[in-house]
């Protein structure tokens, strides 16, 4: 079958678009990863989030102040990278989302996920932060432990998708931002 004219133009424009779309996403998420490392460090590096700490964090509202801003910029990035580049960059490599869970299953398949049992792991933590965050304050700590962890995990994601993508299209490269080397206390 050949195409004709107008069809070839209408799978360039999206082709074009979707690239517009993966790029706009990943360079979301590297300022994304960018503010979540700044938090991060804040957290981890600056203080000590142990038991009584958060034990203390109604009494300490700029200390309160730091968690959630940690807080909301993990949750925001793994939804960014999930929701986001995960599918537009299962599109450019012309593979077709699906759920939520098949895409992080397509994205461990071509390696740039370690895991999907992992990551829906460590969405439950973010649920755990963002939701159910000052009931226990034993769960806090936890889920905290996990999180500085996880946040490794992004990063690692963020550059793989990154890397895939310039092994399958090197032409593009120039156009992709930048890998993420965090500096100061890495969260890896």
């Amino acid at each position: 079958m050949r195409l004709t004219q107008t069809q070839i133009n209408t799978i360039k424009s999206e082709t074009a678009a979707a690239w517009a779309r993966l790029i706009q996403a990943l360079e979301v998420s590297q300022r994304e990863i960018e503010h979540l490392s700044y938090s991060w460090r804040q957290l981890f590096v600056d203080r000590t989030p142990d038991l009584n700490w958060v034990k203390a964090l109604t009494e300490q509202p700029d200390e309160a102040v730091v968690l959630e801003a940690f807080v909301s910029r993990f949750a925001r990035l793994q939804d960014q990278l999930g929701a986001r580049v995960i599918p537009r960059w299962l599109t450019v490599l012309a593979e077709e989302p699906g759920s939520h869970l098949e895409n992080l299953n397509r994205a461990e398949k071509l390696g740039v996920l370690k895991s999907a049992e992992d990551w829906l792991t460590i969405r439950q933590v973010r649920n755990q932060l963002v939701h159910e965050y000052m009931q226990r304050p034993e769960d806090l700590v936890q889920a905290l432990q996990n999180a500085r962890t996880a946040t490794g995990l992004f990063i690692d994601t963020y550059n793989r998708i990154r890397a895939y993508t310039i092994k399958a299209f090197p032409e593009k490269q120039t156009e992709l931002p930048t890998s993420i080397v965090v500096r100061d206390a890495s969260p890896d």
